[in-house]
């Protein structure tokens, strides 16, 4: 089946059962079950759509008791990849009528009281990952300065991804406390819950009920991912927690940096609730194929480059939103980068690991995709270098919310190739200043790369969607191996600095090394207007 034929069929699933079944529970600030879990739900759907469509006519029997979905560790740290198994795919069918009772869970865990010592701040901010830290830190130093306190409410779970210490004074950070995400409990539709309406949805020639796929979707948020995949318990946990702090903080404005997921739909709608502005500020590269519904929350959008307009426009819920083109703040940065630190650092790299340093250096900057496709990803990037004559070397960058564990195997299959992988902490943006190409299939590093003049080789593999650089002249478009010895070659032959034309610089990324300063005036217009509401 084709990417549009499975987005059609998920997009038609997804609006059913939400308009049968958005309203059967709700948390008490008035937040859809199916709105504040839409992400991990249209996960499960994607893959049961495309299991439909490979079983055709016949559906395997399930061999007695089994549960409906199965949960498996992701290449993403803090995510939980979930499967429909074949009782599953009978019971949305019809076929199957026997519910395996799910295990006894802890319903009802003690409440978590918000601190009582905060009082009010104008702006309070929301991270849970590294990647969002990166982008606020730079704006929340920026308002500090100008005696705009902030409030940062970091929610993450995992050690790597927390909030670091405030940097200024005028910030403060305080906890999502951890017994939240560690709730287990009844899912939004109770098991005993009558849903048999009769609603059927088509797919793949198959009738699909919707009051069971509706139950199907329950079993994913009974257990709990943490702060990416909370269970519907803990939803409702950190809604309390978030209302309580929101009370004392009165913002006067919420700053974001992810309102798609449950988190940040929670934060949003609770904070709007209170009469606060939000601002959502990108900390990513979108990819316009990437989310097909209406994603995006805040009022304030503040995007990267011309580019993302369209994309912020066709994502946004609201008729009221706002974009605004403000280059990307952690980008700040690149104005003073140390070239001569990363370079000594790729080197040091491949000459600790391997005995030896190549002529040249590559980059490679991960995206937390599944380990087999990374293996597909590297096969293509080793085959190419093995035809430059050991000219070039190989680092490869893992993502934030990687494990070193998704790499073990590809050094362990690397053979003829000089190959180093960098230091998580480190990570593509720690190193590429000294690199010599970057090679990525949708990183935002490539962008980082590009406005630093550092060549970058665009994978365009099957299945894998990119940055689209290339469209813009500002990359190298490589689907084979034999395509990225090409062009290592030409840049081995040409000088180390390769230009772009400013309008595709423009377009992809404004940069002039103020993004933190214009997010900062953002912040301030929209505390303004919420002061005179």
């Amino acid at each position: 089946m084709s990417g549009d034929t499975l987005d059609r069929d998920v997009d038609a699933l997804m609006l059913a059962l939400t308009e049968a079944y958005g309203a059967a529970a709700v948390t008490p600030g008035g937040v859809s079950w199916l709105r504040v879990h839409h992400v991990p739900v249209r996960r499960l759907i994607t893959r049961l759509v495309r299991r439909l469509w490979v079983t055709g006519e016949s559906v395997p029997p399930a061999d007695g008791p089994e549960s409906f979905v199965v949960g498996r560790d992701s290449a993403a740290i803090g995510y939980v990849s979930y499967d429909v198994t074949d009782a599953g795919v009978a019971y949305v069918l019809g076929r199957q009528h026997e519910e395996p009772q799910p295990a006894p869970r802890n319903p009802h865990p003690e409440d978590a009281e918000p601190p009582s010592h905060i009082s009010n701040t104008p702006v309070c901010a929301t991270s849970w990952s590294s990647r969002h830290a990166a982008t606020l830190v730079p704006v929340l130093v920026e308002l500090a300065r100008r005696g705009v306190s902030s409030t940062v409410v970091d929610a993450s779970t995992e050690p790597e991804q927390r909030f670091p210490e405030p940097l200024a004074p005028g910030i403060t950070v305080l906890r999502l406390p951890d017994s939240i995400f560690a709730r287990e409990g009844e899912p939004p539709l109770p098991w005993g819950a009558s849903l048999s309406d009769g609603s059927c949805a088509t797919v793949g020639g198959h009738e699909i009920h919707l009051g069971r796929l509706a139950r199907l979707a329950s079993y994913v948020l009974v257990c709990s991912a943490g702060c990416t995949q909370p269970s519907w318990a803990a939803v409702l946990g950190a809604e309390q927690w978030l209302d309580g702090v929101l009370a004392r903080l009165r913002p006067g404005v919420l700053l974001c940096s992810n309102d798609t997921s449950p988190l940040g739909i929670l934060a949003v709608d609770t904070a709007e609730r209170r009469g606060a502005e939000t601002v959502y500020v990108q900390h990513g590269a979108w990819i316009g194929s990437q989310v097909g519904w209406r994603a995006q929350h805040c009022r304030h959008i503040a995007v990267m480059g011309a580019r993302d307009v369209r994309v912020a426009h066709a994502w946004t819920r609201r008729a009221d939103a706002r974009t605004h083109i403000v280059g990307q703040p952690r980008f700040d940065a690149l104005v003073g980068v140390d070239r001569a630190r990363h370079s000594a650092y790729l080197w040091g790299l491949l000459t600790e690991q391997e005995g030896a340093g190549p002529s040249r250096i590559a980059v490679w900057s991960c995206q937390p995709f599944s380990e087999q496709r990374l293996a597909g990803q590297f096969d293509v990037i080793a085959e190419g270098l093995r035809s430059t004559s050991h000219r070039w070397g190989l680092v490869i960058a893992p993502h934030p919310a990687q494990s070193l564990s998704a790499f073990t195997p590809l050094l362990d299959s690397a053979k003829d190739i000089t190959v180093a992988v960098a230091a998580p902490e480190v990570g593509a943006r720690g190193c590429l200043a000294g690199a010599d190409a970057l090679i990525s299939a949708s990183s935002t590093c490539g962008i980082e790369a590009l406005l630093l003049d550092i060549p970058v080789l665009e994978l365009t593999l099957p299945a894998t969607p990119t940055l689209e650089l290339a469209e813009y002249g500002a990359a190298q478009r490589c689907s084979s191996g034999a395509e990225i010895t090409v062009a290592l070659s030409r840049i081995d032959r040409t000088p180390a600095t390769v230009r772009i034309p400013d309008a595709a610089r423009e377009s992809i990324c404004h940069w002039d090394g103020h993004s933190a300063a214009a997010v900062a005036d953002l912040v301030v217009r929209a505390l303004a207007e919420s002061s005179a509401s």
